[in-house]
Order: C-alpha cells, then structure tokens, then sequence
C-alpha cells in the first residue's frame, strides 16, 4: 500500500450511486433553532418529530446558481493558503496572496491532511517511512519514524491528535485494520479495533468510510461510531466510558463517513428516514425516498436538519463540511432526477438550503477560516489529471478557478 486509499473509497462510493439510481450569498443571520427532542440513552427506537402547524416549503430550498470563472475577478480579495494534491507531480501549499508555491516533498497525491487550526499539515513520506508535520511555510515541526506502508493517515481530529489506519496484516492485499490514534505532542498513542466493540462487523466492506477500521470516534475519545453485524446494516454510537449503546442507525453504511462537531458533543450522520422495514426517524411528513442529513447530540437526541425527501426523490448529500463557527454546513447535493442539484450550504439553524448549481464536485469540501469562502474540486472523479481546484465566494456571489491538475486538501492561515 503506497498510498492511502480515501480517495479510492470515494470514487466507488460515488460510482454505486450513479449505478444505483435565488438567495442572497451573504452568509444568512442566525434563528432560533428547533428544539431537539429526547431519546432514552441506551434505546434505538426511532424519534417522533411534530408536524408543522402550517402549509409550508418544507424543502427550503433556494436555487443560487453562480457564474463559474476561469480564474479569480480582480476585485476578489485573496488571503491565507490553499493545499493542493498535484496528481501530476507533488502535492503543494499555494500562497493565494502572493500566489507562491511550496512544495511537498514525497507527499502522496491522496492523504495529505490541514489540522483544524489551519496552522499545520500532516501526510506519510512512504519513501523514507516518515509522518511528516508541516507549517504554512513548508518548514519541518515534527518527523516521525516507523510509518510504512502499513499506515495511511486520515485526518486530524484535533489540532493534537491524529487518525490513523493501521493494517495488521504483515504483507498486501490489505484487509484487517484498527484505528490508530496519535498524540502528535507527546506521542502517546491509543489503538481501536472493530471486534473490542458489541457486535462490531468485521467484514471488509461493512462501510465505505475512509476509516478503513471502522471505527469514527470523536476528538475527546469518549464515543466511537461503528458498523454492527445484523438486519438493516446498523451502525452504533457507542459510549466509551460506560461501555452501552447509545443509539442505532440503519442503512448508514454505505454512506459518507458521520462528520464529529469539534466539541465532541454531536456527530453529523447521513441516513434514509425509512428503508426496507426500518425506520430510523419517525414523523407524519411526506417521504419520497432518499437521504436526510441529521445530527445525534450525545444523549442520543436526534434533530433533523434537512427535509428534501417531501418534495424529491432519491436525494444524496456527499462531503459535508462544518462551517468554522458550526453554523452551517457544506456538501455535494446529488439527485439524478435534478440535474441543477449541486455545491449547496445549510443553515442549521433555519434549515434552509442554497443550491450553488455547481456539478461534479468529487471530493471534499473546505471552509476557508473566514467563513466566508469554500474550497472545492471539479471533475468526474475518474480522471484525476483532470481535476481542477476552485473556490466559491460567498460575499461575491461566484466561484472562480485557482489551479490545474490540483485536488484541494484543505486552507492554512499564512503567518
């Protein structure tokens, strides 16, 4: 295993749901949000959600469709970084103020990872077996020996400690993997593996989550979400300290990975709200089938955040992305029967939803640290030399290309 595999799993992900089936651009003001309604810690059974008490779009969805430029308009203000995945070459910090490249030595094309304060980066050196830490400047913080390819890094789940897939099989193909979690400061180090856990699925393709161990825990490492053997392919959230379930969700598997908020309180989780029997999430609204995006706080108290399944069919939400103050939320919003789906914003709070009428984005989604702009990759996910880094500018109103051949990996704040 040369490289990491994250964006293998995305292409497949992305491949089985092609198979299987205008509002202002300022960053809308905060409203009161819903309340969230109680579930009994321990139980899985599904959640009431009361109807509205008058005819409404229950969708909220609004279509903002952008100029798409191809470079950026002069009296757009660039600041801070953006890291690229140069699938011809190497990876690379590009300075969007003084448009100045710094490269990365031996960085996989795929697996180099910004740590949530935007000040450093992380990413596997296979030549020399290194885990490799970088400023905004390309200099050196930390060189850590011993990682081959055995390993493959996922992401940072604070602005300490790391994630990290280990295989334990001692030659490839690779199947049998734990979580390994890194202190960065200390180097002290935790390991998680799929069978520690009730029920814990073992098969290889149990989920398709760039955690190739299953196992999604969150930054303080007090729960771990993780597929559980049984009907309707459930996956668990689990209390680590009390070591009892706290909720279930079904036909998650194959979705997106559950996205932590940074407080470790509440994990954003992408599910049907009912499929094949099972029901995950119960109200009196109109379902036309499809995904849902809602978040589990860590009392297993469920709010639902989108409702586009009242008034479309088959909807997919793919790379969502937290906004720096948690107030919104970035993703790909896929439907083959709406072909202007596409990059959209969720405000948490309302529930409203802007489509940005921008397709084929194929990877993940990036907040600049303002807030105020988002980082995203055009192409069809099947051809990398053709990938194209861009950002959308939501005080602008339009997105604007910023390299060639470059998958975004993620902003930095420049000194």
């Amino acid at each position: 295993m040369n490289t990491p595999y994250k964006l293998l799993h995305f292409l497949i992900l992305q491949a089985s749901i092609l198979m299987a089936s205008c509002s202002p651009a300022n960053t809308p003001k905060n409203e009161t949000s819903p309340t969230i309604l109680p579930t009994p810690i321990g139980t899985i059974a599904p959640t009431r959600f009361p109807s509205p008490t008058k005819s409404v779009d229950l969708a909220k969805l609004t279509t903002n469709c952008v100029k798409i430029l191809d470079m950026s308009p002069k009296d757009v203000k660039l600041r801070n970084s953006l890291v690229l995945s140069n699938t011809s070459g190497n990876s690379y910090i590009l300075n969007l103020e003084t448009n100045g490249k710094t490269y990365l030595d031996n960085a996989p094309s795929d697996g180099v990872s910004v740590a949530p304060d935007m000040n450093k980066l992380a990413y596997i050196n296979y030549d020399s077996g290194t885990l490799v830490i970088k400023d905004v400047e390309g200099k050196d913080l930390r060189l850590l020996d011993g990682y081959d390819g055995h390993f493959s890094l996922i992401e940072w789940l604070d602005n300490e400690n790391i994630a990290i897939n280990k295989a334990n099989d001692e030659e490839p193909p690779f199947t049998d993997y734990s979580l390994l979690i890194l202190n960065t400061l200390t180097d002290a180090n935790k390991q998680f593996y799929i069978g520690d856990f009730p029920d814990g699925n073992r098969a290889p393709k149990s989920v398709s989550w760039s955690y190739f161990g299953k196992i999604v825990p969150n930054s303080q490492l007090t729960e771990v979400i993780y597929p559980a053997e049984g009907d309707g392919y459930p996956v668990v959230l689990w209390d680590i300290k009390s070591k009892s379930e706290i909720r279930r969700v079904y036909f998650s598997d194959s979705l997106p990975a559950p996205v932590w908020s940074s407080d470790g309180a509440k994990i954003l989780i992408t599910a049907p709200v009912k499929f094949n029997g099972y029901v995950n999430f119960i109200d009196t609204l109109p379902y036309q089938g499809g995904d849902e995006l809602f978040v589990i706080n860590d009392k297993g108290e469920v709010k639902r955040l989108t409702y586009l399944t009242t008034t479309y069919k088959e909807s997919v939400y793919m790379a969502s992305s937290w906004s720096p103050t948690e107030e919104y939320i970035a993703f790909d919003l896929q439907n083959r029967n709406e072909p202007d789906f596409g990059l959209s914003i969720l405000n948490v709070n309302t529930g409203k939803i802007t489509n940005f009428c921008i397709h084929d984005n194929w990877a993940p989604i990036f907040w600049s640290p303002d807030g105020n702009q988002i980082a995203f990759t055009l192409g069809n996910g099947f051809e990398p030399l053709a990938s194209k880094a861009y950002i959308l500018d939501l005080e602008k109103n339009l997105a604007f290309k910023i390299a060639d051949h470059a998958i975004v990996a993620g902003w930095m704040t420049n000194k």
